[in-house]
């Protein structure tokens, strides 16, 4: 869906590079070394599109996937990664 707005052209290609880099460092810093080679749509499917539930109980938050699931120990692992990145503030 191109425009001929070079300005809204140059906004999409913004938001794919962003998407693109994300991805990437998402990738790089928090997969699981066996997921790391897998192409994008993949780890969509496996880690995002993951069917749970996500529960409240006083102070915590809590994920609950289904003990079917064929990803839910990747799932956990890049969470955790995620956790353990240092913040930038």
């Amino acid at each position: 869906m191109s425009s001929t707005a070079f300005e809204i052209n140059a906004n999409k290609l913004q938001i794919a590079v962003l998407a693109y880099n994300l991805n990437n460092g998402l990738r790089r810093l928090c997969m699981p070394t066996k997921m790391k080679k897998h192409q994008i749509q993949t780890i969509r499917t496996s880690l995002i599109k993951i069917a749970g539930k996500v529960i409240r109980s006083g102070r915590y938050i809590t994920f609950k996937l289904s003990s079917s699931s064929l990803y839910k120990n990747a799932f956990y692992s890049t969470l955790n990664r995620i956790q353990q990145l240092p913040m930038l503030c």
